[in-house]
């Protein structure tokens, strides 16, 4: 199979309130016709919490899920409005993540911004999630021909083995550390929502020039989490119903040591900025990471002649002296079974490849492109697997999409 190799390594920090990102600008005070907005979209939340509401028609919903720093996930999504998205030309917004435990809804926690609204909504509570970049580490890359490995091969696996010992042993100290100052000082209130943030703006068009899109992002622990969103107009909030969407969201542990792959982000383009996005506009283009764009594809449906670009992280590889092992296996649906397809040449990684490792993780962003014109028309799944030589250790991940 001829494929198409785009490969960029992105050194990606992505962090969810770290101490190194700039402070979020102060939120302005809501005016009264805001608080109505809100108070009455969290009551409607309340209610289809309690009636296990799942989707009103007007929203489709899609998310991917990547690896953050400080134990979260960075979890960017896409709202988009359907043939009603005239009725929120002035949206206010508001969204909220509800733990699940032993795969229950959790009753126990409650919002801190109704909480605020309460006291009188004075001072706006700060955003809950950032992403915060490194400056210098984000390269548009071509394509990878530094692949490459020590000349002295025991030597360097005996001192990537000494130094992943090494790295256990710090890790398992630092673990203890955090779980005694847990403690000794919560953390996060365990009573209130992991996630709970809203949103006023004026419908307008987006990326690609599509009026009904709209992306925001969720920072979360690992674990399982109903999500709720929910839009009215705010001129409107007297004689309209709040649309409402409801989604699972399941995060994966990434903070185990154990070799994972991020979500398949099927994507239309990679776009290089001349500079990092304002806090403003960064909530509002949660795909944006640092000075580069990924820009999702609207939907997993392709013709003969498009290319599929897939972008993924790679997390809790061994290095240094790293050497990994991407293979790209696409399955098609043949009247129900799944068979095999085709495949793509496995693509290696070395140190050369990716970024230096930090103490306690290793994570890196590569992708794929592979055009569809040998794919005849039908539904198909790409299967990604990273395998590491030095942990030995393999990862997959799966996404569908449809050839027409």
């Amino acid at each position: 199979m001829r494929s198409r190799l785009f490969f960029a390594v992105l050194t990606v920090v992505i962090a969810s309130g770290s101490a190194g990102a700039a402070d979020p600008p102060r939120r302005k005070p809501l005016d009264p016709n805001q608080r109505a907005a809100l108070a009455t979209l969290i009551t409607a939340v309340d209610a289809a919490q309690q009636r296990h509401a799942d989707a009103d028609a007007p929203l489709t919903w899609s998310h991917h899920i990547l690896k953050s720093r400080d134990q979260t996930a960075y979890v960017p999504f896409r709202l988009t409005l359907g043939a009603e998205a005239e009725a929120f030309k002035s949206t206010a917004m508001y969204v909220r993540a509800v733990s699940r435990r032993d795969g229950v809804r959790t009753s126990e926690e409650h919002s801190s911004v109704r909480d605020w609204l309460a006291r009188g909504g004075d001072a706006p509570p700060p955003r809950t999630e950032t992403v915060f970049v490194g400056p210098g580490e984000l390269p548009i890359g071509g394509p990878a021909a530094r692949s490459s490995r020590q000349s002295i091969q025991a030597a360097a696996e005996a001192s990537a083995i000494l130094n992943l010992q090494q790295r256990a042993y710090e890790k398992q100290k630092e673990a203890e550390e955090a779980a005694k100052k847990k403690v000794e000082k919560r953390e996060r209130d365990p009573y209130l929502f992991p996630f709970e943030d809203y949103y006023f703006f004026d419908r307008k068009s987006s990326r690609g020039g599509d009026p009904r899109l709209v992306e925001r992002a969720l920072s979360l622990p690992s674990g399982d989490y109903d999500v709720y969103v929910a839009l009215v107009d705010r001129a409107r909030t007297k004689t309209d119903t709040p649309a409402i969407l409801h989604r699972t969201v399941s995060v994966p542990d990434y903070w185990d040591d154990r070799l994972a792959l991020s979500s398949l982000i099927l994507i239309r383009s990679v776009n290089a900025l001349k500079a990092p996005l304002p806090p403003d506009r960064q909530v509002e283009r949660p795909y944006t990471l640092g000075r580069t764009e990924i820009v999702p594809v609207s939907a997993h449906t392709f013709a003969t002649s498009d290319v599929l670009s897939v972008v993924f992280q790679i997390c809790n590889y061994g290095a240094p002296d790293a050497d990994l092992t991407a293979e790209y296996n696409f399955f098609q649906d043949v009247n129900g079974a799944r068979r095999l397809f085709n495949r793509t040449p496995a693509q290696h990684l070395a140190d050369d490849d990716l970024p230096p490792p930090s103490p306690w993780e290793t994570q890196a962003f590569t992708s794929q492109s592979v055009p569809l014109s040998s794919f005849p028309p039908g539904q198909y799944e790409l299967e990604v697997t990273v395998r590491d030589r030095l942990t030995r250790m393999a990862a997959k991940e799966t996404v569908t999409f449809v050839v027409r």
